[in-house]
């Protein structure tokens, strides 16, 4: 072999190193539970406003309602083998009515939904609040947007039906990647118990989602997601091209809030006329908040509330 070649043959099997390097860092930051998240993407402003005050000070003091109230847990087995965790906060007074309740990337069904929880049960929604595989309670190591998600919700709602009876009425509710898994949903075989989803700030398709992100941090999107997508495949047992929300409201026929901040910098706004658009269900409803940045809409103002109540009035 002539020292060119071997030169060559060395220089490339450092640059596959260097590749495989990337890719698996890429997907540790992005979906793996013990990620740590500050700097990985830049969300909504770096100026904290007095709303987002008075919005912290809210969702703290529900929370530390929520975790005095006696709440039941559950747990039920994926179906690649994980424990997955629920927790359900019963409604002020007995009720059939549950909101299912869906958190988002790296957080847990109690701290997404400490004011919502408080909301349903004041209107006499028994409140399901389950940790996605990888979160809070429960088991697993990479996070996949939804994908294998969405499946958990669907064995989530059979436990439902099987342990609460084949009469209740629930509603989903998704935030961030919740609403995501909320879409990807949607376009699946639904129990007929589902009445109407909420889809708040959540994202029409992965890629555009992650190709956003990298242009945040100038980040080149397409070498940076081609990268992900092969570790993604390869280690956590997932196609990030298969994670579209969009195409599941594609086929649905429930009724769905569709719901965004128009700050959202995270989720881009944009991407909540898209699902909309998409969405063929006779019944449907856009909220827009124009000051909500992330995960903000349900927080600001009383439109949403007022059209998840109008929802179950109908």
């Amino acid at each position: 072999m002539s020292k060119r070649l071997r030169v060559l043959l060395s220089g490339a099997t450092a640059m596959a190193a260097v590749g495989v390097a990337a890719s698996e860092g890429l997907l540790y930051l992005l979906s793996h539970k013990s990620a740590e998240l500050s700097g990985l993407v830049p969300i909504n402003g770096s100026d904290e406003r007095e709303i987002d005050r008075d919005i912290l000070k809210k969702r703290s003091d529900a929370r530390k309602w929520v975790t005095l109230q006696e709440l039941s847990h559950y747990h039920i087995t994926s179906d690649d083998g994980l424990r997955l965790h629920a927790a359900l906060l019963p409604a002020k007074h007995p009720s059939k009515r549950y909101a299912f309740c869906i958190h988002g990337f790296h957080c847990s069904g109690i701290r997404e939904f400490d004011t919502i929880a408080r909301f349903y049960y004041e209107h006499d929604i028994n409140c399901f609040m389950i940790d996605q595989r990888s979160h809070g309670d429960s088991e697993g190591t990479y996070i996949t947007y939804g994908v294998k998600e969405s499946d958990d919700c669907i064995k989530w709602l059979k436990f439902m039906r099987k342990e609460f009876g084949d009469d209740i009425e629930i509603i989903l509710h998704g935030v961030s990647m919740g609403a995501a898994t909320v879409m990807l949903m949607s376009g699946k075989m639904l129990p007929n118990n589902v009445v109407f989803a909420v889809s708040d700030c959540g994202y029409s398709t992965l890629k555009d989602q992650l190709y956003h992100n990298f242009e945040q941090r100038h980040i080149p999107a397409s070498a940076a997601y081609r990268l992900y997508r092969t570790a993604a495949k390869l280690h956590a047992d997932f196609d990030p091209d298969e994670c579209n929300p969009i195409e599941g409201v594609e086929k649905s026929n429930i009724p769905i809030i569709f719901a965004h901040g128009e700050r959202d910098d995270f989720v881009p706004f944009d991407m909540v006329y898209a699902n909309f658009d998409a969405c063929p269900s006779p019944v449907k409803r856009l909220v827009t908040v124009p000051e909500a940045e992330h995960a903000q809409a349900f927080q600001i103002g009383d439109d949403l509330k007022e059209a998840i109540l109008d929802m179950i009035g109908k």
